[in-house]
């Protein structure tokens, strides 16, 4: 196997200081990524601008593209691309891999941009990978900052009757790779022989949201090895992209309607029929509990996303 030669895509939306932060984490780490893809998904002047300052200062040589023509001829480490509008999570990252799939590197990272990694991020994924050479999707461990000692993300599980996807918050083995379901794109790692044969992130999700856990799917399905880099550390504002991590109508519309595209586009036959069943049983349910609580903007967002997700079209 060739040694792992990493690409990075960042999201920017009106976030240019966790950007840089994620940035200058990338810039300071061991034996760090070949490629850096920032994918501006149609933030103000000034956010673009703080981008270009930084790159100015401190990348190893970038340039700047726009929608549509991005070029990774002689790709140099930094690319900034302006979309010039919001494609969502999963449309800037599909941006960015086109553009990194034109380079010769072997793993693609999908990065939160209020995310850094670890010094020894880099290093600890290329051991992980010298164990386990056909790991097609790795996630990482990671840690709610600025704390750096409570865990967000230590793998993931799913519940299919439930259509629920939960996080784990304890290693199931803290020094070696193991195998999990699920992998959070706040930062997944996705080997290019998966990418050519899957392709980018399902966009019936946009803007946000399920993304990740379709993806996981689909590659557990199709016999993709899906699996846990525990020494490979990377530390998360949690909400810092999103708004905070208060629930509010929006992320309650998106995150019922998601769920119910998720188990359309995936679930077969008895899992299928007893996840929508239990959507069917409990989500109008949930609305009304919120309603009653003072919430009716909150209710009446979970409600719309439910039926959305599951009596509306795909996307």
């Amino acid at each position: 196997m060739p040694e792992p030669t990493f690409g990075v895509v960042l999201v920017n939306w009106n976030g240019a200081p966790d950007t840089i932060a994620a940035l200058e984490s990338l810039h300071a780490a061991a034996n760090t990524a070949e490629h850096v893809v920032v994918v501006d998904n149609g933030s103000a002047a000034e956010s673009i601008d703080a981008l270009r300052a930084w790159a100015n200062a401190n990348a190893r040589g970038w340039v700047e593209a726009t929608l549509g023509q991005p070029s990774a001829t002689a790709a140099p480490w930094l690319t900034l691309i302006t979309a010039g509008r919001n494609l969502g999570f999963s449309g800037a990252n599909n941006v960015g891999l086109t553009y990194l799939a034109a380079t010769r590197d072997t793993h693609f990272l999908l990065l939160n941009n209020d995310a850094m990694v670890a010094p020894d991020y880099f290093v600890e994924l290329r051991a992980m990978l010298a164990r386990e050479p056909d790991a097609a999707l790795v996630g990482s461990l990671i840690l709610r900052h600025p704390e750096r000692d409570r865990v967000w993300f230590a793998g993931g599980y799913e519940v299919p009757h439930r259509a629920l996807v939960l996080h784990r918050l304890t290693l199931a083995d803290a020094q070696h790779p193991h195998a999990t379901e699920f992998v959070t794109g706040c930062a997944m790692l996705i080997s290019r022989e998966l990418y050519d044969a899957q392709g980018g992130l399902a966009d019936v999700y946009n803007p946000i949201y399920w993304e990740d856990t379709d993806y996981s799917f689909r590659a557990r399905s199709a016999g993709w090895k899906v699996m846990m880099a525990p020494r490979a550390r990377v530390y998360h504002r949690v909400g810092a992209s999103g708004g905070g991590e208060a629930l509010t109508p929006r992320t309650a519309f998106l995150q019922n309607r998601n769920r119910g595209f998720y188990v359309r586009r995936n679930y077969r036959g008895r899992d299928r029929l007893v996840a929508l069943a239990y959507l069917v049983a409990t989500k109008p349910a949930r609305a009304l509990v919120e309603a009653l609580r003072g919430r009716p903007k909150l209710g009446m967002a979970t409600f719309r996303g439910f039926a959305r997700g599951v009596f509306g079209p795909l996307g």
